[in-house]
């Protein structure tokens, strides 16, 4: 509650004074009196004292009738007048909603008053009543708004400390003045100071290269003339700009505009990341992607070389052994044919002489038919031989996709390997179903085939056991082939499978085997059939290839 002090300090101003001389009047009248009590001063000094005395008896007099005619009673007035004022201070809210009829109830001169004033004080207390809603709504207000502050600057912190964080520097172009920001940051990121570098366009311009600048100007200026107020485009550059130390930046700066509602641009705000680092990184994985890829051409072109090789070396293999099993019916067929000959000239000679008997014609007619049929028999092994030679040299130094019965070609692949099995305790069986026509590589399946079989000659008998190898052919829906190829060999160990169809891995390293076989499988597979292949372990020991292509390529 304020409280007026003007009375109080009036009457403070008369009492403090008159207080003052009633004291000194009082100190005066006792020092002379005691002066004249010791008898220091003559008759004459004597008298005259006794009427300053008297003087100041008088004035002592005056001071305490003003104290008591002016100040007291103003003192006793404005104590009086101050409870009043509290008084109706206090009651003005009651009587403000009295009502009227209780109002003249009130004694005297108060009701009639009451009654002449409570409008008014029915009008201060709805007006009182208003401002203290207003007052509170105020407040309500003040207590938001402070909130809303507080946000606004923990949001400003966070986005200093993200921005901070993100490394990057900001900028901004203000439209209407053409008033350029640049942040701390972004000098820094150029290796300056905050106060070595103007906040002015040109600034922007004089950093970059020279080769840059007609570019992002450019592209800054189709930005800006851009009038669309809803346009939400994104104002992305990448250029190089000078450090202090005299090196090239690579700068990649992004931008977003604040247009009015006819699309005129208010503002440009962006951000500036230094992206050097990155370039360069992008730089050299792209050579070291390029280098990657010719060295993986150049791979690839070995492989090939390796393949070929190993496909010619296929082929030497099984020259040399149907050169071999040819061998064997053309001598007969020679034997015998050297065998006809003779006994021919010896039936001519006893012809030319007339010594010819029924006997030695019988004789020799027998011996004619016997060599025939065995020169016969052995020529049509022979051919059969020659022939299956043909078509698989054929398909093996070929890329032809063809038609082909799969089962047939399979018995004359192994056809062909009997001679380097001949000598070995070892047999191959073919299970597959009569009539299964595949369209694809023929050539793959030669490759194949022979260089599974070599690897389990080589891998999977111990020296003294009879190895069995089976191969099963099934038909998988209408459209894939699964060839199962089995032995009841030693097995593959878990830590050997998988590197079994790596390059060059081997574990008869100086023992024949070159690491080549079963990856050139795994390539023919893949690449050529379109196909899968996987390892798996037979019941009863062993191991079991399965290959799974389409049936139609």
């Amino acid at each position: 509650m304020n409280v007026d002090r003007s009375p109080y300090r009036l009457i403070a101003w008369l009492l403090i004074p008159g207080a003052g001389l009633l004291g000194f009047a009082l100190w005066f009248y006792f020092a002379a009196s005691n002066v004249l009590i010791d008898g220091r001063l003559s008759g004459q000094d004597q008298l005259a004292t006794l009427h300053i005395e008297l003087d100041v008896l008088g004035i002592l007099l005056a001071g305490l009738i003003v104290i008591a005619v002016v100040a007291i009673p103003l003192l006793i007035f404005f104590v009086l007048q101050k409870m009043q004022q509290q008084q109706a201070i206090a009651i003005l809210p009651v009587l403000g909603q009295m009502p009227a009829d209780q109002v003249r109830q009130l004694d005297g001169h108060y009701a009639s008053l009451l009654l002449a004033i409570q409008p008014i004080l029915q009008r201060q207390v709805q007006t009182i009543a208003e401002l203290n809603n207003k007052n509170e709504l105020f407040a309500d207000a003040l207590d938001e708004i402070n909130d809303i502050g507080l946000q606004l600057r923990r949001s400003e912190r966070r986005w200093g400390l993200a921005l901070n964080a993100t490394g990057d520097g900001i900028w901004e172009w203000g439209a209407e003045k053409n008033v350029w920001y640049f942040s701390p940051r972004w000098k820094q990121m150029l290796g300056y100071q905050e106060d070595e570098l103007p906040n002015l366009g040109q600034t922007f311009y004089q950093l970059m290269h020279p080769d840059d600048v007609e570019v992002v100007h450019q592209q800054f200026t189709q930005f800006i003339q851009i009038r669309d107020s809803a346009a939400d485009m994104l104002f992305e550059a990448e250029f190089r700009m000078q450090h202090k130390q005299g090196q090239w930046l690579t700068m990649l700066s992004r931008a977003v505009a604040d247009r009015d509602q006819e699309g005129r641009i208010l503002s440009v705000v962006g951000a500036q990341t230094d992206v050097t680092e990155q370039r360069r990184a992008t730089a050299e994985l792209s050579c070291a992607k390029e280098a990657a890829e010719e060295a993986v051409n150049q791979l690839r072109g070995a492989q090939l070389q390796i393949i070929e090789s190993e496909k010619l070396a296929a082929l030497g293999a099984l020259v040399a052994g149907v050169a071999h099993e040819v061998n064997t019916p053309l001598g007969i067929a020679l034997t015998a044919a050297s065998t006809l000959n003779s006994e021919s000239q010896q039936v001519l000679s006893l012809v030319e002489a007339g010594h010819l008997k029924k006997n030695d014609l019988q004789q020799y007619l027998a011996i004619a038919q016997e060599a025939s049929q065995l020169i016969l028999r052995h020529c049509d092994n022979a051919a059969a031989l020659i022939r299956s030679f043909k078509n698989i040299s054929v398909d093996q130094t070929s890329e032809v996709i063809r038609e082909f019965d799969l089962g047939l070609y399979l018995d004359e692949i192994l056809q062909s390997l009997k001679p380097s099995l001949k000598h070995t305790p070892h047999q191959i069986e073919l299970a597959c179903p009569a009539g299964l026509f595949v369209h694809t590589y023929p050539s793959a399946f030669t490759q194949i085939i022979n260089n599974l079989v070599q690897n389990a000659m080589l891998h999977a008998f111990m020296p003294d056991q009879r190895g069995l190898i089976v191969i099963q052919v099934t038909q998988q829906g209408t459209d894939r082939v699964e060839v199962r190829f089995m032995d009841n060999g030693v097995g593959i160990a878990p830590s050997v499978r998988a590197k079994v169809f790596e390059p060059f891995y081997t574990t008869k390293r100086g023992q024949g085997g070159s690491g080549l076989g079963m990856s050139i499988v795994h390539n023919l597979v893949v690449a050529q059939l379109k196909g899968m292949i996987s390892i798996e372990e037979t019941p009863g020991g062993g191991a079991s290839f399965v290959i799974v292509f389409p049936r139609v390529l």
